[in-house]
């Protein structure tokens, strides 16, 4: 199936516009003042980080569109944390739940296209359904992803414009490569090569399976990309911890609350955090309730 309609056909099951980021942060989970390690005394470091996991995936079965794994923090474990990060894709996608690999790779020729094969190959223990790639080496480099992911029904989300605060320093340069026209800075180039990309690869939602990571933080682009990419999903990091607010997401969508998705990694994974000491099933609990705040909050703005 095509990514865009395989994910908007979560969002309508489920509701919900919310991505959940897995961030299995080890300084948070597995250090000994860690009150997810409280709630499994005795338990081994491999044994929390899967019963983490497995924990956010029985909680966006029921309130979240997708999963978005963050490969550096399982990368940052090791072998173990490889395993966990394959156990967890696994998992997520036997609940049919589908799953954005946030690994954000981009390399030139064979180096592209052996990434590709790690994440969009159904014959890898990492297969995803979607991942993000960072586009600054070139349109090309991207042909590797692109090609690999249509033909595995899988989804691309392309660095735009990120969330983080120093953004600015390159994607907001201006400038002007045509005689006639006015600068526009560099994310909107890339916007512009994104939906130019993304044009052949319209699934029966009316949306490519390329889409792309614009910020919440940076609400005053957001409805500059969504003119610019109207075929794009836009994958929208930056609400809750980062700062982001549901009316900065507003523009991101369609009316009918399509067009968009909205990551929330911390704020829902951590949010046991506040309770003195957690049970596991504690534990669930506060991340239900967190992920279902979320979903409504996305909600009232992303919905007429």
């Amino acid at each position: 199936m095509h990514f865009a309609d395989k994910l908007n056909g979560r969002i309508n099951s489920t509701g919900s516009r919310v991505v959940i980021g897995i961030d299995p942060d080890p300084k948070r989970l597995l250090a000994d003042q860690s009150k997810f390690k409280a709630a499994f005394p005795g338990k081994s470091d491999e044994f929390l980080l899967d019963a983490f996991c497995s924990t956010i995936i029985e909680v966006a079965k029921t309130y979240a569109c997708a999963v978005k794994p963050q490969a550096a923090f399982f990368e940052s474990m090791g072998l173990m944390g490889w395993k966990a990060l394959a156990s967890c894709i696994q998992n997520a996608r036997k609940h049919a739940i589908p799953v954005i690999l946030d690994a954000k790779r981009g390399d030139i020729g064979h180096t592209a296209g052996a990434y590709a094969k790690a994440y969009l190959d159904p014959g890898s223990e990492l297969f995803a359904d979607a991942l993000t790639v960072n586009p600054y080496l070139g349109p090309d480099t991207l042909h590797p992803f692109m090609n690999m992911a249509s033909q595995n029904g899988c989804g691309l989300f392309v660095l735009v414009k990120t969330s983080n605060p120093g953004s600015h320093a390159f994607q907001d340069l201006k400038v002007s490569d045509e005689p006639d026209a006015s600068p526009r800075t560099v994310a909107a180039k890339v916007a512009e090569c994104v939906n130019s990309l993304g044009e052949s690869h319209i699934g029966k939602s009316g949306f490519s399976n390329i889409g792309a990571v614009v910020g919440a933080t940076y609400p005053e682009h957001l409805d500059m990309m969504r003119q610019v990419m109207p075929k794009s999903i836009l994958l929208v990091p930056g609400y809750g911890a980062q700062g982001g607010t549901p009316g900065d997401v507003k523009a991101a969508f369609y009316p009918g609350g399509t067009g968009a998705v909205v990551s929330s990694s911390r704020g829902i994974i951590f949010a046991y955090e506040n309770l003195p000491q957690p049970s596991d099933n504690g534990i669930y609990e506060a991340m239900a309730n967190a992920a279902e705040k979320a979903r409504d909050d996305i909600n009232s703005v992303a919905l007429p």
